[in-house]
């Protein structure tokens, strides 16, 4: 997988709660401190790692349904988080997206080595965020 470039969006770009942000940030960092009451800054972060992790999915897409055909069913826990992506891609501006399109759109989802990939690039960032309050990305 590619280097992973998370967008910054504006107060008036986000799409999700600061609920729906907490839920995306323990499905990434399940072993950090998350709370309901994250900052905007923190909630435009969980977006930005949403729409990283939905699109980069989207992208393996067609090598996964390979691997499924030949190899079986590939484990993930995407539930935890699914309706969170479904609400956010209804409202998300499709020009965020680079692979993702339309109708990849109307389920999106959300593959492990995805997930595990985002977790490895932006931990540090997170942890800085929860010792310092500085949240720098």
């Amino acid at each position: 997988m590619a280097d992973i470039y998370l967008r910054h969006f504006s107060g008036d770009e986000v799409k999700i709660s600061k609920e729906q942000a907490s839920l995306v940030l323990r499905f990434f960092f399940p072993d950090q401190s998350v709370s309901p009451n994250e900052t905007d800054e923190d909630t435009a972060f969980a977006q930005a790692l949403l729409l990283e992790a939905i699109d980069k999915s989207n992208d393996e897409g067609y090598i996964e349904i390979l691997f499924r055909q030949l190899y079986g069913k590939v484990p993930t826990d995407f539930s935890f988080i699914k309706d969170v992506a479904k609400e956010f891609c209804k409202r998300a501006l499709k020009n965020w997206f680079n692979h993702a399109t339309g109708k990849d759109l109307e389920n999106p989802e959300i593959y492990e080595n995805v997930r595990a990939q985002i977790r490895r690039n932006f931990r540090s960032v997170w942890t800085i965020r929860v010792q310092t309050g500085e949240l720098i990305y």
